[in-house]
């Protein structure tokens, strides 16, 4: 019984994770931000988040930060992912460096069955510049590393266990984003640009497009539309919408297509510490998701 457990949950949690190809390393949301306005973030990403949706929004950050979150996909306890994400602007010409790590693993009974560790050093630099707009660029470099764990022997004590092994592939992300008159943004992110593969069966990881934009209609509200499509043709609509409540207070919500959800969360910031939560429903049978977050930023000026 212990044999099928651990393979029903291991099973599951990739068919979750994955599009219909079943890849590893699919997109699975670091920021309960972006997963509150619908998953959308490749136009508004200006924090410690940044490396993950594009780089190039490491150039829109007024000051170094940081950022950790936590989700349990579909709210199974057997499935979670943490991240660490952190961005620092140096030189006096708009841009920087940042660094993020994601850990996704699937574990049952206190073992882990699949852990998927992806490690990004990220730059982002300010390209072009006039009194009206400007143009920033961004790229990653990601050291992916998938472990499975080791099966069980035949019987009790027993040493027979297969040990499938882990594997590395390094892959490339670049991102462009462009301001116009300070309230509307556009932004562009390619995933795995090198077409990076995995394992001994040289499985590729996926390759994805992210564009959309961003407007501030009036001071306080923002809004957000991109689409989202794969090698394979899947493609997503993300939209959302923050406002700010109170001057402290961030009010979100969004939508998802292929599959339908609806997201909405909140964020409250206090002398540069905010904590962040988002959910989005599970598009079906499936439960809501529910992620947390926390985010830091010193120095620099308010966004």
């Amino acid at each position: 019984m212990t044999r099928k457990w651990m393979f029903f949950c291991a099973v599951l949690a990739f068919g979750l994770s994955a599009s219909p190809s079943h890849a590893a390393f699919e997109n699975v949301d670091v920021s309960p931000r972006a997963r509150a306005m619908g998953d959308a973030g490749v136009a508004v990403a200006d924090d410690a988040y940044a490396p993950f949706f594009n780089p190039a929004g490491i150039a829109q950050a007024a000051a170094p930060a940081l950022a950790t979150s936590y989700v349990q996909p579909y709210g199974l306890d057997f499935v979670d992912q943490v991240y660490f994400g952190a961005v620092m602007p140096v030189g006096q010409r708009p841009g920087g460096f940042g660094i993020g790590l994601r850990r996704f693993a699937v574990e049952y009974e206190g073992v882990d069955l699949t852990t998927e560790t992806t490690l990004t050093g990220s730059f982002g630099t300010r390209v072009y510049e006039d009194l009206h707009s400007s143009i920033d660029f961004g790229a990653n470099l990601n050291f992916n590393h998938l472990e499975f764990g080791e099966t069980i022997g035949s019987g009790v004590g027993a040493d027979d266990g297969f040990d499938p092994g882990d594997d590395w592939a390094v892959g490339v992300d670049v991102g462009l984003m462009v301001t116009l008159h300070e309230r509307t943004r556009l932004g562009v992110a390619v995933k795995n640009l090198n077409n990076p593969q995995i394992g001994i069966d040289n499985e590729e990881l996926t390759q994805r497009l992210n564009a959309g934009i961003s407007y501030i209609p009036y001071d306080g509200v923002t809004t957000t539309f991109e689409f989202e499509n794969t090698l394979d043709g899947e493609l997503q609509y993300h939209g959302g919408v923050e406002m700010t409540m109170l001057e402290s207070l961030f009010l979100r919500g969004g939508v998802i297509t292929n599959p339908n959800k609806l997201a909405a969360g909140f964020g409250y910031e206090m002398e540069g510490l905010a904590v962040h939560y988002g959910f989005s429903t599970g598009g079906g049978t499936l439960d809501s998701s529910h992620q947390f977050g926390l985010t830091f930023r010193w120095g620099g000026e308010a966004p």
